[in-house]
């Protein structure tokens, strides 16, 4: 079943699984005041649903550029605040959350896919985040910190570097590179493993793993940087 709003499609695949489509695809699926509040309004709604995987997407070419520059001047202090509160319901989600991202992910665009737990890019896909270089100000600093490493995320806000897929999956960004194909069976497996997981099992399952503590930097047995647990 698939639900259309003004800028975002919404499409229940099974009990357990919903996938939030933006749909402004001629503009890059920038984020305004409406778009925000849409997927807002559905992640709260899974909240209490029966949700277990929720699944952002970008229709078109391109996952999300960050704040449309359309919006005025005196409306992106409120753009700024909506799009906070959005990440911070994303990583606190009692249901797994995952980003497919192609093309590009820009500043608030890139914070939405940083903020889920699981990050599957394919092979077009560029991340930045410019915003402290643009206007001042940078969203999702501490989570891209946790995600990354403080070095690696200092980095890439002070200088707004743009990084590709292969460096994204290397540097911890991106936790899975896949095509259609690939993003399809890693939906399949993880529609398998939570099929019969009570939700409030799942909800104390993700409140532990956040409760963890003493994160540093490693490198992997691939020679891979990322975050892992001493």
């Amino acid at each position: 079943m698939t639900v259309t709003a003004e800028t975002m499609k919404v499409e229940r695949q099974d009990e357990v699984t919903k996938i939030l489509n933006l749909n402004r695809p001629e503009f890059a699926n920038a984020l305004n005041m409406t778009l925000v509040r849409e997927i807002t309004d559905e992640v709260i709604t899974s909240y209490s649903d029966a949700t277990k995987l929720l699944i952002v997407k970008g229709q078109g070419r391109h996952f999300c550029s960050g704040f449309d520059l359309e919006v005025a001047e005196s409306e992106r202090n409120l753009l700024g605040v909506a799009v906070e509160a959005l990440l911070q319901l994303l990583a606190d989600a009692p249901f797994v959350t995952v980003a497919r991202v192609q093309g590009s992910a820009v500043g608030g665009g890139a914070d939405i896919a940083a903020a889920c737990d699981y990050l599957c890019a394919d092979d077009t896909a560029k991340f930045s985040f410019p915003g402290f270089r643009l206007i001042g100000v940078s969203l999702g600093n501490s989570r891209l910190a946790r995600r990354i490493g403080p070095d690696q995320a200092m980095r890439m806000v002070l200088e707004a570097r743009r990084v590709e897929s292969a460096e994204a999956l290397r540097m911890g960004l991106a936790t899975d590179l896949c095509d259609d194909q690939k993003f399809g069976d890693f939906v399949a497996e993880m529609q398998g493993a939570l099929a019969t997981m009570p939700r409030e099992t799942l909800r104390m399952l993700k409140q532990s793993v956040r409760r963890s503590n003493g994160f540093a930097l490693r490198t992997n047995s691939q020679g891979h940087e990322g975050i892992t647990a001493p």
